[in-house]
């Protein structure tokens, strides 16, 4: 039943990215329909991170409580509700609105899946259960021709309401076939009964902590990149690249092929280190923080390449790279605090997500001050998010050792008591 589960959540990780990357996709067709500029497009890219945060975390923490497998189907719904509202959106403020709710819906997504995974894996199964769950993603980026061909031949309300389609099916499927758990815990890191109340002023030492801090920032500088694929890649392939759209929409695929394999191969690599050594820092710090440091060469490297295939590649390397942050970095916060998976990695997640607000912003007023070179906008764009992975990911490289802290609920509550 386990990887029924796994599969269940694969297809739901592929409406939600591609949730999220049609706005990309859609760019171009959506500011000329709505008249918009860079500056402007950039608040409709971060509207959908407004609510992210903040909805990841309530939303995440609800799932303790409600269950992960009704969650997920709440959020599946309101997917539906708010993709179709893309018929009735003719003005600025509506697109936004219509961001805000999808965003506010999504935000709790991967804290409650990972939490739901986490209740049919053992500790070393689960970075390639999730990475598995990830790969969604590229089945996501290799629908992104058929997407672009839905939204340039049909128009861009079509292709959101075509994913609104999509969610409503999953949630029809779910509310038949999903389960919350299995009967018997897989790990003994599973509270065996109702989970005690536990006082913020004793989880906050985790939170708090110097390990939850960096691995933030580090996570923060990983969804910063990723904001920017999801909201200006496409722009940025057929702006400065000089790819038509169908050619904008392949090579996005194809990015996402290389990210999820290379991503899931990492991920492999990380359970193999911690169940030869039994380590955290080993085996999540390490590895991802050396991905980072790497991604963010690569992304630099992007800046001075004039090749387009050379551009191309060194693009899905860095993505590649930064990519693997989301497979571990949940799994650090887990550990740290692993009877509240859903409190932990939803508010690991609902900060890092930050970066969604303030990152597509920040390159619309950069694309937008370079004036008519756009080449240099963008460039300097991608600098930007290169230079931020580049000193959180040394940051949390150097500094991060989730071996030598993991708080148990249960212990804080027999303290107290």
């Amino acid at each position: 039943m386990r990887w029924v589960i796994v599969v269940f959540l694969f297809f739901l990780y592929i409406i939600n990215y591609a949730d999220k990357a049609i706005i990309g996709y859609a760019a171009v067709p959506i500011m000329e329909d709505l008249n918009l500029t860079y500056a402007q497009f950039g608040m409709v890219g971060s509207s959908f991170y407004w609510l992210f945060s903040v909805a990841g975390i309530i939303g995440a923490a609800l799932s303790d409580k409600i269950g992960t497998k009704k969650m997920l189907a709440i959020m599946a719904i309101v997917w539906t509700i708010s993709q179709m509202g893309a018929f009735v959106i003719y003005s600025l403020p509506l697109l936004i609105f219509s961001r805000v709710l999808l965003g506010a819906f999504e935000g709790p997504y991967y804290a409650t899946a990972i939490s739901h995974v986490s209740k049919w894996f053992p500790p070393e199964r689960r970075a390639f259960a999730i990475s598995l769950v990830n790969c969604g993603s590229m089945v996501a980026k290799l629908m992104a021709p058929l997407l672009v061909l839905i939204v340039h031949s049909y128009g861009w309300r079509i292709g959101f309401g075509f994913l609104g389609t999509l969610s409503l099916i999953w949630f029809i499927l779910w509310l038949m076939f999903g389960r919350e758990k299995p009967e018997i815990p897989i790990s003994s890191e599973e509270p065996s009964g109702t989970l005690p109340k536990v006082k913020w002023k004793e989880v906050s030492k985790v939170f708090l902590s110097a390990n939850f801090i960096f691995t933030t920032l580090a996570f923060f500088s990983a969804f910063w990149v990723l904001s920017w694929a999801f909201v200006w890649m496409p722009t940025y392939l057929t702006k400065v690249v000089h790819l038509s759209p169908m050619q904008m929409g392949y090579i996005v695929g194809g990015i996402g092929v290389f990210t999820a394999l290379g991503s899931v191969l990492v991920a492999v690599l990380s359970d193999n280190l911690l169940k030869k050594t039994g380590s955290y820092r080993k085996s999540r710090v390490v590895v991802a923080g050396i991905s980072l440091i790497l991604g963010s060469a690569a992304l630099f490297s992007t800046t001075v390449i004039h090749s387009t295939i050379g551009a191309i590649i060194a693009l899905g390397l860095g993505l590649t790279l930064v990519n693997t942050m989301f497979s571990i970095a949940p799994q650090i916060a887990n550990h740290l605090l692993p009877e509240r998976k859903g409190l932990a990695s939803g508010t690991l997640i609902g900060l890092a997500n930050l970066a969604g607000i303030v990152g597509p912003l920040a390159t619309g007023f950069v694309v937008q001050l370079a004036g008519n070179n756009e080449v240099l906008g963008f460039n300097y764009s991608v600098m930007l998010a290169a230079t931020i992975l580049l000193v959180f990911g040394l940051i949390f490289l150097i500094f991060t050792n989730p071996d030598k802290e993991v708080v148990k609920v249960s212990h804080l509550v027999r303290a107290q008591a």
